[in-house]
């Protein structure tokens, strides 16, 4: 496996020794938690018949898991080396942005991903030299290796050394998974004794999680100090509880008009009070937030939700998408829609999906703009970033808008507009992140055609990578251009058969057809007089014999 040695076997860790040497080179600390038998071919063979087809197949698998732990660590090794001689880093975890852009377009992954990997890499190798060598030459599974990144993601880096220290003296070619986690657990608790734990007031958070596209659900999860959710919890009780009182006053009295967190307008036809649990849902949901004394923004918050016209009009049940980015049950989407008093149209390609572009004359976009900008840039559109832009986001322009030249600058138009998260828009500011695009894409240039497909983007990152993106396009367009096209060709048949059958009714002697028109007639008027047909017993015509 020398395709896998270190790349730079002259430079030196931290305790001096030559990085990359192999662990008959270098003496390692006497074990001080020992297996109770060493991890040999015979003993991995210990179960399966000797010399049999799956006593070859066990041993396969044992040398495939040996050949990832050194591929792995041929890979950290990469990352930390590429992160280390990054010049736009100079080896500070800090500042390992631009890296992870570099990192993500190679890994084809996202920003976030490539990020943690960059920090993962550089703890392995850097910080845990003992350990990563039993990596390096196979003796560790990878699976292990990343539960004990994990274990140690959050400390400092004396104690994470530490722990690499005690876990050094373990033996980890032989000892089992259950000896290993243990020894973990106890390496982290020793590293860290003695430290102030982090106090509950940074862990405050709100995420939403468990998006199921199925049902249209999601869940709202808050995390923070314990009296503080208690807290939470007891007003949500309180105000349920007596705005469950006053419904059941008002159901009572007969109260006409609105009733209150009446959610659903059906409480008169529920002649009851809704449940404590809808209460709180309500009151969380449909209160308004007190930022007192911050005045609220006078740009209300909207939710985007793309509705394919298809599913509308009842044709499919082809599924709406929230903010371009997550499918909503079409009957949600119908319920939503019809609570609505204004639509607004969208224009797409009917073979790309791309959308269709709108144009503006003045510095800031215009609010078609804007609504298609959030549906070409549901994420930050730099590469690998994943940050949505519904809120903290930023319009750019890709070449720069000249204000005293408003004619010489990038224009205002769509094919020069994307939208950023606040970080990367600093970033392609400072320079760090270079976007261009085609100019023969621009509808303004030339005849003023546009192009079928949905805009790309090449990105110049650092001055050293470069890739391309594309804008999002609405996936459902081919989909309700097919639908509508089969429903096209319904009604196509279905007249073609009217035309035919009138033609046929119309070739039809004048005489015949009175005749049938007045038996019809005679037989809708007086129904009780018609000749019934009396079907004599006996056995039916798909019966070959009698029943008895």
């Amino acid at each position: 496996m020398g395709e896998f040695e270190d790349e730079e076997p002259g430079r030196k860790d931290a305790s001096g020794e030559p990085r990359g040497a192999t662990a008959t080179s270098r003496e390692l600390p006497k074990w001080r938690v020992r297996a109770r038998r060493e991890l040999s071919e015979q003993y991995v063979l210990e179960e399966v018949e000797p010399g049999s087809v799956e006593a070859a197949r066990v041993l396969s698998l044992h040398q495939t898991m040996k050949t990832r732990a050194r591929l792995y660590a041929h890979h950290l090794r990469q990352l930390s080396t590429f992160f280390r001689e990054d010049p736009a880093v100079r080896g500070l975890l800090d500042d390992a942005d631009v890296t992870a852009l570099k990192v993500a377009t190679g890994l084809r992954c996202s920003y976030f991903h490539a990020q943690a990997q960059v920090t993962d890499a550089y703890t392995a190798v850097e910080w845990m030299p003992l350990t990563f060598e039993h990596l390096r030459v196979g003796d560790l599974p990878e699976a292990w290796h990343h539960s004990l990144l994990r274990h140690v993601r959050r400390l400092p880096e004396e104690q994470v050394r530490q722990v690499d220290a005690h876990m050094a003296g373990v033996e980890l070619p032989s000892v089992s998974k259950a000896t290993f986690d243990k020894q973990v657990t106890l390496a982290v608790a020793l590293a860290s004794a003695g430290t102030v734990p982090t106090p509950p007031s940074q862990s405050r958070d709100v995420e939403v999680v468990d998006v199921n596209t199925e049902t249209g659900t999601a869940s709202l999860y808050v995390t923070g100090p314990i009296p503080e959710i208690q807290a939470l919890a007891h007003r949500l009780d309180v105000a349920s509880r007596t705005v469950q009182k006053a419904q059941r006053a008002g159901l009572e009295d007969g109260a006409e008009g609105p009733l209150p967190f009446d959610i659903d307008d059906n409480l008169h036809e529920r002649g009851r009070a809704l449940s404590l649990r809808t209460l709180r849902y309500a009151i969380l949901v449909h209160s308004v937030m007190d930022i007192d004394p911050v005045r609220e923004t006078s740009s209300t918050y909207r939710i985007l939700v793309t509705v394919p016209a298809t599913t509308l009009l009842g044709v499919d049940d082809a599924p709406a998408m929230l903010e371009g980015t997550t499918p909503i049950p079409a009957e949600q989407a119908r319920q939503l829609a019809a609570g609505e008093s204004t639509w607004q149209r969208i224009l797409t390609d009917p073979i790309t999906g791309a959308h269709l572009p709108v144009t503006a004359e003045t510095y800031h976009p215009t609010a078609q703009m804007r609504l298609q900008l959030r549906l070409r840039h549901p994420v930050c559109a730099v590469p690998g970033c994943t940050r949505a832009t519904v809120i903290a986001a930023e319009d750019d322009h890709i070449i720069e808008y000249d204000h005293d030249h408003p004619g010489k600058g990038g224009q205002t138009s769509l094919w020069n507009l994307h939208r950023l998260c606040w970080q990367h828009h600093q970033q392609k500011t400072a320079g760090a992140v270079d976007p261009t695009r085609d100019p023969d894409d621009d509808p303004t240039q030339g005849d003023g055609t546009t192009t079928a497909g949905p805009l790309e983007t090449t990105w110049s990152i650092d001055g050293t990578v470069r890739t391309r993106t594309r804008e999002n396009t609405d996936l459902l367009t081919p989909h309700t251009v097919e639908a509508l096209e089969r429903a096209w060709r319904v009604h196509q048949r279905a007249h073609e058969d009217a035309m035919r059958l009138h033609a046929e009714e119309k070739a039809r002697p004048r005489t015949e057809r009175v005749a049938e028109q007045r038996a019809d007639a005679h037989a809708k008027a007086c129904p009780s007089r018609c000749p019934r047909r009396i079907i004599p017993p006996g056995p039916t015509p798909d019966e070959t014999e009698p029943p008895f």
